[in-house]
């Protein structure tokens, strides 16, 4: 058996290998070193200090809009409609007409017991007339004087029963909508529409829970709608010296120049339950949260051969209150967190801790 081909053909499959071999660890370190040329993963954020506030704790709690003077139109006396002066959505004059009912009836009962009372007193002179003359008698005098006081009182009864019939403005301000029409016949108590005054003034009526917070005339509280946004500051004007045997809740009344708000309108009103404190501040999208509750991230140096100059600290806060876009904290850690701490604002969902970042824009302070 001859050896020698098979040794060389051996060694030369040997040496091709060796050569492939060569080259593809040249591929993959030239790979890795350009890999490692590449720089490190980072992300794009906002920045922006945390800012040293004075926080209140606050109560949210329902009040509703009134308006100092505010009725509900409704007739006194059944009949039926015969004239509406004022169209629905206008402003009256007190003592202007709101709505008439029919009277004719009623009036012609008062024309009749007019004449009656002329007659009654033509009588009345005729007699005092005789009796000087000792030709009439006292008796029929006194029955003459009392026939006047019953036509008068029935006079008297004939003027209520007409005033009943016609609706007068009780002060100048604006008509609500009503649904009657000329003809239609209406109810004793039934309410035609409502009329409010023109002042921009309103009322606010709340009830405060017993020893949720103390509160006076003077004071202020702050309102919001109930979408959360800020209408105004009101001023406290009365508050109840008696709580309610239901709720155990005393009701306090505050005032405010805002004719945007309706009569009847519920808004929320917050009522400071406690002195203010100092706490830190930050926009509240910079505030996370994990399983393990909320968090900020904090930027510091991420050293001379980093790639970007911050890198991500997860840092643990105690989120106390949230308000208007604002987030109100405490560090879980003493001494880790303070006005000069540097924090990722916008894009911070996009860290991890110790991740890379760079700051893109400086965040406006709180």
């Amino acid at each position: 058996m001859r050896v020698l081909p098979w040794l060389l053909t051996a060694l030369a499959c040997l040496g091709v290998t060796s050569g492939l071999a060569a080259i593809k660890y040249q591929q993959i370190t030239d790979a890795m070193a350009m890999a490692e040329s590449f720089p490190p993963p980072y992300s794009a954020v906002t920045a922006g200090n945390l800012a040293q506030v004075e926080w209140t704790p606050v109560r949210k709690l329902t009040g509703t809009v009134r308006a100092p003077q505010f009725v509900e139109v409704a007739a006194e006396a059944t009949g039926r409609v015969v004239a509406l002066p004022v169209a629905p959505g206008t402003v009256v004059e007190q003592g202007d007409i709101i709505l008439q009912l029919f009277d004719e009836d009623l009036k012609a009962q008062g024309e009749a017991l007019r004449a009656d009372l002329e007659l009654i007193e033509l009588q009345i002179n005729r007699v005092k007339q005789l009796k000087a003359q000792s030709l009439a008698s006292q008796d029929q005098l006194d029955t003459l004087l009392s026939r006047n006081k019953a036509v008068r009182a029935q006079l008297a009864a004939n003027t209520a029963q007409l005033s009943r019939l016609t609706l007068r403005a009780p002060f100048t301000g604006r008509l609500g909508i009503y649904g009657i029409n000329v003809g239609d016949l209406i109810r004793a108590g039934e309410v035609m529409t409502t009329l409010t005054d023109t002042s921009s003034e309103r009322w606010i009526d709340f009830k405060v829970p017993q020893g949720v917070a103390r509160v006076a005339p003077g004071d202020s509280v702050r309102l919001l709608s109930l979408d959360h946004e800020v209408i105004g500051e009101a001023r406290i004007i009365a508050v109840a010296d008696a709580l309610g045997t239901g709720l155990r809740a005393f009701d306090v009344r505050a005032a405010i120049d805002d004719g945007r708000l309706r009569h009847g309108e519920l808004v929320l009103v917050e009522v400071r339950t406690r002195r203010p404190r100092l706490t830190l501040g930050i926009p509240s999208h910079a505030v996370r949260w994990d399983i393990e509750g909320p968090h900020i991230f904090v930027l510091t140096d991420a050293g001379e051969d980093a790639f970007v100059p911050f890198r991500a600290r997860l840092e643990r806060i105690s989120l106390i209150a949230e308000d208007n876009g604002f987030a109100y904290i405490e560090g879980i850690e003493p001494n880790r967190l303070g006005p000069d701490t540097v924090v990722a604002i916008e894009g911070a969902f996009k860290l991890s801790d110790g991740s890379l970042a760079k700051v893109v824009k400086e965040a406006p302070r709180g």
